[in-house]
């Protein structure tokens, strides 16, 4: 190091990195630490700050031999390069070598001479703290590029206050999604309000979402607060909103843009202020084009967005996810490598739902025993045999072989009579929400 590098003071740089709340060191160019704070120490390593000043960053963090430039984008790195402040989202280690996922925030430290000698790092936990809701059973586990772009964008726009639109398959997760972006977002300690937009009518949507006094139609005893009003300063959650009909588009638009609705049946102007996140499977921009779904709301609601990556995207994390889910479910008995490379090459329409469904009925199965391929479904171990369901927006386009209303219905029966009525296994095969298989059943007058 050149004498115009020379490091400030141990004591100064000390100083400098017990100023901050969170988990914070500051590392030279060679990924050595040259301070750090006891929370970076006590949450990567369980040991004293001194303990772990002079050791390599991603020895500590990533309990790697190796910076973690090789296989991700380093904040260190680009910081030293650019010598300008990065953020990314980065999966570490805690002291009981638990995934931590964070958010890494890098700091330039300049000389005189204007040179970066020194990066902070410091690092904004999304998976530790009382809102701990990460697990792969909750969408999120894993470190492939897709994975950690998308938990890179959602730590991004929670910290915004805009509406978000959250897209993905069914399964992926998007209803968890939604959850972390308020958890992590200034609104964390209010109301996270849920409105399923495929259980309502018309006139059901408006009563939930606004409210109604009592008598305002035949069956309101009572005055209800609407779930708008619910969730006044904390987030509004519309699950599905690709089904909601455009009479409620329109009341919901008017909501949105003022804040301000009525109870039905009520003459007095109420006022909310929520931040909307939104999801749908369906392909909205498609929708518009065709008349189904109003213009002026889409873009009202897609101000941000967060697309969640399908399952078949996400292979390299399949192993993990795998033996997440059998550890959790205390199965010890193993599984079988014929078994486990079925699932590697399996596709998953249904996504994590869908992983999580087989597993456990392939552990019911195995009754104690290894886990095997025997024990695995049909359309797993024989996917060439399987219809071909295009999972994008398979739940509103019921994709199947099932193309007029009589074959369809033929259809539905030989799905449910093959899973003894069972509506969860005929949903997943068929590639749809158990929610549709249900309405679509009801449209028809299938009982089972």
């Amino acid at each position: 190091m050149t004498e115009n590098r020379k490091l400030p003071e141990q004591s100064f740089l000390q100083s400098l990195v017990e100023s901050h709340q969170e988990p914070f060191c500051l590392v030279d160019e060679q990924y050595r630490i040259v301070a750090a704070n006891q929370r970076y120490a006590e949450r990567y390593a369980g040991l004293d700050k001194q303990s772990v000043v002079g050791r390599k960053c991603h020895e500590i963090s990533h309990e790697s031999s190796v910076p973690c430039d090789v296989h991700e984008e380093c904040p260190l790195r680009q910081t030293f390069d650019q010598g300008h402040p990065f953020q990314v989202v980065h999966r570490h280690f805690d002291q009981y070598h638990e995934p931590d996922y964070v958010t890494v925030h890098s700091t330039p430290i300049f000389n005189a001479a204007g040179e970066v000698v020194l990066v902070g790092e410091s690092m904004t936990s999304i998976s530790h703290g009382n809102d701990l809701c990460f697990d792969a059973e909750r969408m999120v586990s894993g470190c492939c590029p897709s994975f950690m772009r998308v938990l890179d964008n959602m730590a991004t726009v929670a910290e915004s206050d805009f509406p978000v639109l959250i897209l993905g398959e069914t399964g992926s997760g998007k209803e968890m999604a939604a959850q972390l972006i308020h958890r992590k977002s200034p609104r964390a300690d209010r109301e996270f309000v849920t409105i399923d937009c495929t259980q309502f009518t018309d006139e059901r949507f408006a009563s939930e979402l606004f409210g109604h006094i009592r008598g305002a139609f035949t069956g309101a005893v009572e005055n209800k607060m609407g779930l708008f009003e619910l969730a006044d300063q904390g987030t509004l959650f519309l699950d599905e909103i690709g089904e909601l009909p455009l009479t409620s588009q329109a009341k919901l638009l008017r909501t949105l843009e003022t804040g301000k609705f009525r109870r039905l049946g009520e003459t007095r102007e109420r006022h909310a202020n929520v931040r909307l996140v939104c999801a749908t499977n369906r392909d909205i921009q498609a929708m518009v084009k065709r008349g189904e779904f109003r213009s002026d709301l889409y873009y009202r609601i897609n101000c941000m967005q967060v697309e969640l990556p399908p399952l078949r995207h996400r292979k390299g994390d399949l192993p993990e996810l795998i033996n997440y889910f059998l550890d959790r479910a205390g199965f010890r008995h193993g599984i079988s490598e014929a078994a486990y490379e079925t699932l590697l090459a399996y596709p998953f329409p249904g996504n994590m739902r869908e992983l999580r469904n087989i597993l456990e009925r392939a552990m019911a199965l195995a009754r104690g025993k290894r886990l095997d391929t025997q024990h695995l479904p049909p359309d797993v171990t024989h996917p060439e045999s399987m219809q071909e369901v295009h999972p994008v927006h398979a739940e509103s386009d019921f994709v199947s072989c099932a193309v007029h209303s009589h074959d369809e219905i033929k259809h539905l029966r030989e799905v449910l009579h093959k899973h003894f009525g069972n509506r969860r296994l005929a949903a997943l095969e068929l590639g749809i929400a158990e929610r549709t298989l249900y309405r679509r059943l009801k449209a028809h007058g299938i009982e089972k």
